[in-house]
């Protein structure tokens, strides 16, 4: 396996001192008095490596399991999302190249930078191996076990063999016959600024100029394709047979992502740019104009809104977490009917610039530009709940019952 150079790793282990000594003097972390108000812990607080002097945070991605952070210079790091342990740091592609927001999968992350896809061990950072692709990347790529999907800027999606990839990395031949990787061109007429999303063995993506189309991965035969007005504004989702869509007329489509028909369309009050949130069966919208909405996901019809909100982070069991125009987080709670949402806390926590969308568990995660990186649950919650994918939630510990095993007729004093 392909591993970085000993001077690289030296340097790399210098930005993590540098990095580290340096940063609680830039960011204030919440008192927890402030946080116990509101039934708040921090569960965790670690450092990403970058250089403070140049560096910044471009991207933050999350799984499950792991919260990536990935900077301008290039570096990754990676923290185990329940402990805050930092499992390791690399660079990936050279240094200062951009990259796109990265890809997860349960053992390997994919990276692209330029016109190259790296691929990373996700428990241990090493490199496996890297390609060279035909155009360059618009989005972050997407993956299945057979292939992985690029969708470039010059407006094609293109598959590559995942096997045939393997093949020629432990053949000692990438990236240089890279091109015999690719299976298939798919071209459209406009750029395509936003990735691909894979469910029901069929890939589903749109041009600049809104044109969805859906193809089988395996070929490229198409499934079924749409247009709407305007172009797609934000990165569609798929959850339950249902495909969420939302356009720069301000209007999210919810479609049978089987066969591309509308099932219902709301129209927003400006343009959804994020991508929307499904959690519970509730799809949580963050506009440029300064909403977020919570609606019915399987109806469409509006359940409550809040104009303080500026965009949606997370859901616990309490609060709809939020945050406003200033960077603050708020706490929303709702009415008994459920209709009504209003603002039980503002917390000051400007400093965190990224705060994180997640969809996925009910974690609160917040990182700096500088790369600290926070982690929030609500007090007694040991284990995270998981919305997405609840299979992969952790299982709780059963104890013994200390009576199991005593007699049934023993009397309260335990004689027969």
């Amino acid at each position: 396996m392909f591993r970085l150079g000993t001077l690289t790793l030296l340097i790399v282990a210098g930005l993590i001192n540098l990095s580290t000594a340096t940063v609680d003097a830039q960011v204030n972390l919440p008192s927890q008095q402030l946080l116990n108000r509101y039934g708040l812990e921090i569960l965790w607080s670690s450092q990403g490596v970058l250089n403070k002097d140049r560096d910044r945070v471009m991207n933050v991605a999350i799984d499950e399991e792991t919260v990536y952070i990935q900077s301008q210079n290039g570096f990754i790091s990676a923290f185990d999302s329940e402990t805050g342990d930092r499992r390791w740091a690399q660079l990936v592609g050279r240094l200062d190249s951009p990259q796109l927001p990265l890809t997860s999968n349960d053992d390997t992350i994919l990276v692209t930078s330029g016109i190259r896809l790296y691929a990373v061990d996700k428990w241990e950072g090493v490199r496996l191996w890297e390609i060279a692709l035909a155009e360059q990347a618009g989005a972050r790529p997407v993956s299945d076990e057979e292939r992985v999907y690029i969708a470039s800027q010059e407006g094609s999606v293109y598959a590559y063999d995942l096997a045939r990839i393997y093949q020629l990395y432990h053949a000692n031949k990438l990236p240089k016959w890279s091109i015999q990787t690719q299976i298939w061109r798919h071209a459209t007429s406009k750029p395509i600024k936003l990735p691909p999303i894979l469910y029901n063995n069929q890939l589903t993506f749109a041009s600049k100029t809104g044109i969805m189309y859906s193809v089988q991965p395996a070929d490229d035969k198409l499934v079924f394709q749409m247009s709407t007005d305007r172009s797609i504004s934000a990165p569609m989702v798929e959850k339950s047979g249902q495909l969420y869509v939302c356009t720069e007329d301000h209007h999210v489509y919810c479609l049978d992502s089987l066969r591309g028909t509308v099932i219902w369309d709301f129209i927003a009050r400006g343009p959804v740019t994020t991508q929307p949130q499904i959690v519970n069966n509730r799809c949580y919208l963050s506009t440029v104009a300064g909403t977020v909405y919570c609606l019915n996901a399987r109806t469409g019809i509006t359940e409550w809104e809040s104009p303080e909100s500026y965009a949606f982070i997370a859901k616990t069991e309490n609060y709809i977490v939020t945050a406003d125009r200033l960077g603050n987080m708020l706490l929303l709670s709702l009415d008994a009917t459920g209709t009504k949402a209003k603002v039980a806390a503002r917390l000051p926590l400007k400093s965190f610039k990224f705060k994180v969308a997640n969809g996925l568990t009910d974690r609160i995660y917040l990182v700096s530009s500088q790369g600290q990186t926070l982690c929030l649950r609500e007090r007694g919650n040991s284990l995270p709940k998981f919305f997405r994918n609840p299979d992969r939630r952790p299982i709780e510990p059963i104890f013994a019952d200390e009576n199991a095993g005593q007699d049934s007729t023993a009397d309260d004093n335990g004689n027969n």
